[in-house]
């Protein structure tokens, strides 16, 4: 397990990538958006981001958190809401979806698990092609 003063490895699933470069040809600061929180996610993932109730039974907590949308100026309570999974013994954080507020203010259960098994599918794909 990483000491608290180590960094967390942050890596972007494939799920994730495709959904970026989705989002990217409207919103051209994304990448930048989410370099800038992958920065924060290095160094406290837990405390970034909360818990979400709905994906407790996984085998790694998956956690909400809050990105600015800086091509709108938008800031974090009305831009991206990102998801991703912890693995405190690997010191990694899997980055698996975003979607913006004004597209889904408060998703359904079945919309975030139907996110997270797209993730797991793509991650699956890409540990099998290596």
């Amino acid at each position: 397990m990483p000491e608290p003063s180590a960094t967390f490895t942050v890596v972007r699933t494939p799920a994730f990538e495709t959904t970026v470069k989705d989002y990217s040809k409207a919103h051209r600061g994304l990448d930048d958006d989410v370099v800038w929180l992958e920065g924060k996610l290095k160094l406290a993932p837990e405390q970034l981001g909360e818990r979400v109730p709905q994906l407790q039974n996984l085998a790694l907590p998956i956690f909400k958190t809050r990105c600015k949308d800086s091509c709108c100026k938008i800031g974090q309570s009305g831009g991206w809401r990102i998801y991703y999974a912890i693995n405190k013994e690997a010191g990694k954080v899997f980055l698996l979806f975003l979607h913006h507020k004004k597209e889904y203010e408060n998703p359904r259960v079945e919309f975030l698990v139907q996110k997270l098994e797209k993730a797991f599918e793509s991650g699956l794909k890409q540990l099998e092609g290596e």
